[in-house]
């Protein structure tokens, strides 16, 4: 998958979240991906498309913009449409740590894409609409599995 984007565009309806899923799914596997955060991904992908279908077009039919490829040490997901105005950065996280009657309803899904990827990112241009951009490591530090090239220079 190196060097290659994975891209699709599907009509916003919770149908076709499982075909967001597969995609994601194959291009991480593609990227040869540790399966252990496969998962986790196709969670944070999974709510933020959910989000979109639920909200943004509330009156027409809309679309989702989706994009995937590795950049450098980092998977990167782009996820498009044209619906309301929403950034899901400016939400506030939720109280995860009170008792269950006393939470409010909701923003458990933004919780999640944040705690599942590294980096979220959000932009809206009248004309494109809303950009979602998420990151995940690959790698979390290469440079500490390295031996210090300096130290064994001088041996």
């Amino acid at each position: 998958m190196k060097g290659d984007k994975f891209k699709l565009k599907v009509e916003a309806n919770l149908e076709n979240l499982s075909v967001i899923s597969s995609v994601i799914s194959e291009a991480m596997e593609q990227a040869q991906i540790d399966a252990a955060i496969i998962p986790k991904v196709l969670l944070a992908v999974d709510e933020a498309c959910t989000n979109i279908v639920l909200y943004a077009y509330p009156e027409r039919k809309g679309y989702i913009r989706l994009a995937c490829w590795l950049n450098h040490d980092d998977f990167v997901i782009s996820i498009e449409d044209k619906g309301k105005p929403f950034n899901p950065c400016s939400v506030p996280p939720p109280k995860v740590d009170v008792n269950l009657d006393d939470r409010t309803v909701g923003g458990l899904g933004i919780y999640f894409m944040r705690k599942f990827m590294d980096e979220i990112s959000y932009k809206y241009d009248p004309g494109t609409g809303n950009q979602l951009t998420m990151r995940k490591h690959l790698l979390k530090s290469a440079s500490l599995l390295r031996p210090n090239q300096d130290s064994s220079d001088k041996e």
